[in-house]
């Protein structure tokens, strides 16, 4: 694909502001007097042909030649820039933005918004201790300090340094924070669970009260609330911890079945077990889970039983990818009636149909197959349903 396909209705609108830009600089310049032969630079012109021409270096070249002319289209400069890097021509916006910031005729505001301009160019590029050390040096400057702290925040969520993430949204004044409080307490979460895996008990414990005191209402602090009571032996409370879980946050329900499971097992007690399997809904969709799950109700049924269970709870909870394969395995060794065998049909002709995926954010509506607390595409936390 061309270079000037892929931008297709984008190069006019550029060459169109750049003109206007160019002729509304001209018409400034004569009615404030300083000059009546004022004429469009003619540089404009050659960089709009080199745009054209589909040789967008040339054109950069003959843009930053033009600034040095022309002052006044700074601001022509930074929506190019800007373009360039959402059509990821990064190199070509971090060429235009580090020049722009070499000019020493820019005025603060200017020069502060090219740095901005740069740091996003370098995180697009995947440079995060440069975009770091820009981001910094605007977290200071008023105009641009909540963009510096979520800047610096992106780049700490990508490298996984979680109390970095923390202390950065510490700096939004009070006011500004009541929209980043379920993402702070995941921050607490995720230290916990790296805590809870090393044997810091303690600290872990430390991480979920910051968590509950930054957003009591998440998913993930009861869930690791259980693991932490399980991974001190007290498993009864852990239970507690995770079917309070299940009854206030029904989606994450699933993700207390493993849990349950084995800590009821462990315990030995048979019956708690099989009040458990027989009355809880979630069906898991993860392989291992379902696994676990399936095996353990056919170890308390039977075969038989249990495959009217489980097509009695996929009613109510839906066809997975785990549970169609099972089902179907029992489809092929005729383990249904012809009443059930008819309904599976259906359900699983309409599943291929719709090609329903296990997960799918309810904030931006990206699908996965797999759980995740965090959303790689729109960075929202507990979305996925």
């Amino acid at each position: 694909m061309s270079f000037l396909s892929e931008w297709n209705w984008a190069w006019p609108a550029i060459a169109l502001a750049f003109l206007l830009g160019a002729m509304g600089s001209r018409w400034l310049y004569y009615r404030l007097g300083f000059g009546k032969q004022q004429t469009v630079n003619k540089e404009y012109f050659k960089g709009l042909n080199f745009l054209l021409n589909e040789e967008p270096d040339k054109a950069i070249e003959v843009f930053i030649k033009a600034l040095e002319v022309d002052s006044e289209t700074v601001e022509l400069h930074l929506a190019l820039g800007g373009l360039f890097r959402r059509k990821g021509q990064v190199d070509r916006a971090t060429r235009i933005h580090q020049n722009l910031i070499a000019r020493p005729s820019l005025t603060e505001d200017q020069r502060m918004q090219a740095i901005h301009e740069l740091a996003n160019d370098y995180y697009k590029a995947g440079w995060l201790d440069r975009a770091e050390n820009l981001f910094s040096e605007l977290k200071d400057s008023a105009p641009y300090r909540i963009l510096a702290i979520r800047g610096l925040v992106r780049i700490y969520e990508q490298e996984k340094e979680w109390q970095k993430a923390i202390d950065a949204l510490k700096l939004l004044k009070r006011s500004e924070r009541s929209d980043v409080s379920k993402q702070v307490a995941h921050y607490y979460c995720e230290l916990a669970e790296l805590s809870i895996k090393i044997g810091d008990y303690q600290i872990a414990r430390q991480h979920l009260r910051n968590a509950r005191n930054e957003n009591s209402t998440i998913a993930r602090s009861l869930l690791l609330r259980g693991d932490l009571r399980s991974a001190e032996g007290d498993h009864a409370g852990a239970r507690d911890l995770w079917l309070q879980l299940a009854s206030t946050h029904p989606n994450y329900a699933e993700q207390i079945v493993t849990r349950m499971i084995r800590s009821i097992a462990a315990s030995g007690d048979s019956s708690e077990l099989k009040n458990y399997l027989l009355n809880q809904s979630a069906v898991p969709r993860s392989a291992d889970a379902f696994s676990l799950w399936q095996h353990s109700i056919q170890g308390l049924l039977g075969e038989s039983d249990a495959i009217a269970h489980i097509l009695a709870a996929s009613e109510s909870d839906g066809m997975s990818a785990s549970l169609a394969n099972y089902l179907c395995d029992a489809l092929g060794r005729n383990m249904l009636d012809d009443q059930r065998r008819t309904d599976l049909l259906i359900k699983m002709l309409g599943r291929a149909k719709t090609k329903k995926i296990e997960y799918t954010c309810v904030g931006c509506g990206f699908d996965t197959k797999s759980m995740y607390w965090f959303c790689p595409n729109c960075g929202r936390w507990e979305s996925f349903r």
